[in-house]
């Protein structure tokens, strides 16, 4: 798996060009939640598209139009290892624990997430997750 190691001002900007699909500094810039300066974002894209290979970049007219060669889902995997690893010591369990705690637990979402595990389930991929959490246990318990 390629690993990507890309900064949370990155990422920022590369989820904007998923939601356009394409797009020019200007239209960046002009979807970012704060401001920063053309240039900042200019050299930030350049990076992202010359350097860390993630977007492509082609010339029309007098401007760049980035386009991501990576997929959320690509990105996404990169950096959940990352955090599994360095954070949690390569243990998911804890990791998944840590990031459900976080949130109000629902019966809808702990549906999903048995789903989840059922169908890593199905297609052979063991984890110490996988194999250590029953699917009938309760994941956490809910207050009513």
């Amino acid at each position: 798996m390629t690993r990507y190691r890309l900064t949370r001002y990155e990422l920022e900007l590369l989820n904007i060009l998923w939601q356009i699909g394409e797009g020019t500094v200007q239209d960046v810039s002009n979807r970012l939640t704060r401001d920063l300066a053309y240039t900042t974002v200019m050299t930030t894209l350049n990076l992202l598209a010359i350097r860390k290979k993630v977007l492509v970049r082609e010339k029309r007219g007098r401007a760049f139009v980035y386009r991501p060669i990576v997929t959320r889902e690509e990105i996404s995997k990169t950096v959940l290892a990352e955090l599994t690893d360095v954070l949690f010591g390569n243990r998911l369990p804890e990791l998944v624990l840590n990031l459900w705690s976080e949130r109000q637990s629902d019966e809808r979402a702990e549906i999903i997430l048995r789903d989840a595990i059922e169908r890593v389930r199905a297609i052979g991929q063991t984890s110490e997750l996988v194999t250590t959490m029953p699917v009938s246990a309760p994941l956490i318990e809910t207050q009513t």
